[in-house]
C-alpha cells in the first residue's frame, strides 16, 4: 500500500477535499444536523457546536497518511452536501471500508454513487488496497443501490449486526470490491 492521506478528487459534479473548520455553516445547511441523513446510522443529527468542535481537529487527522476523509462538495453551488471516508482498514491486509453520508436534499442525483466510485478507484489505483466492503442496514435501499451501481458484489447479510438509536437490532448488507474485479463502474 502506499497511504498518501486525503487528496483532493474531482469528478464532473463533485470536489471531494479534506474537510475545512470553515466548513462548519454548509455541515449543518446541508446535511449534518439532518435527521433523516442519520435515521440508519448510530450517530445523532449534529449542532454547530459538535461540528465546529470537530472540524478543529482534521488539521491534526489529515496530518497521517492513512487518514482518508473527505467533504463532498458541489462544484456548482460551493456547498459541502456531505462526507466520505475509509471507515477501518487493515494495511496489513489491504482491505478498507468505505462510509458516506449526503444531505437528503441532495438524494436521488448520483451524487453518492459518483463520489463512491471516484473515491473506490483512488483507493484501488493509488493507494493500493486490494478489497474496499461496504455495508449498510437492510432497510436502507438507497445507500445499497450505490454499492451496486460503483461495481460491488452483494457478500452476504449480516445477522443483527447494527443496534439502532431506537434499540432495535438491525441487519446488515455487505457488498465488496477487489482490485482484480474488471472496472469499476462509472456513475
Amino acid at each position: 500500500m502506499r497511504p498518501q492521506g486525503t487528496k483532493k478528487i474531482g469528478t464532473e459534479r463533485l470536489l471531494l477535499r479534506p474537510f475545512d473548520p470553515a466548513d462548519a455553516e454548509s455541515c449543518i445547511r446541508n446535511w449534518a444536523a439532518d435527521p433523516a441523513v442519520y435515521r440508519h446510522v448510530s450517530q445523532k443529527p449534529q449542532t454547530l457546536e459538535q461540528v465546529r468542535d470537530w472540524l478543529s481537529t482534521a488539521g491534526e487527522a489529515y496530518g497521517n497518511s492513512e487518514t482518508w476523509y473527505w467533504a463532498i462538495v458541489e462544484k456548482a453551488s460551493g456547498e459541502v452536501i456531505g462526507e466520505i471516508f475509509v471507515d477501518d482498514f487493515s494495511s496489513r491486509n489491504g482491505w478498507c471500508e468505505l462510509d458516506w453520508k449526503i444531505g437528503s436534499s441532495f438524494w436521488q442525483k448520483g451524487y453518492a454513487t459518483e463520489a463512491a466510485a471516484a473515491v473506490a478507484r483512488h483507493l484501488l489505483d493509488e493507494v493500493g488496497f486490494h478489497r474496499i466492503q461496504a455495508k449498510c442496514c437492510v432497510e436502507n435501499p438507497s445507500s445499497e443501490r450505490v454499492m451496486q451501481k460503483i461495481g460491488m458484489v452483494k457478500e452476504g447479510v449480516l445477522r443483527g449486526y447494527f443496534y439502532t438509536k431506537d434499540g432495535r437490532w438491525c441487519d446488515v448488507v455487505l457488498y465488496a470490491l477487489l482490485s482484480s474485479d474488471i472496472t469499476i463502474e462509472n456513475p
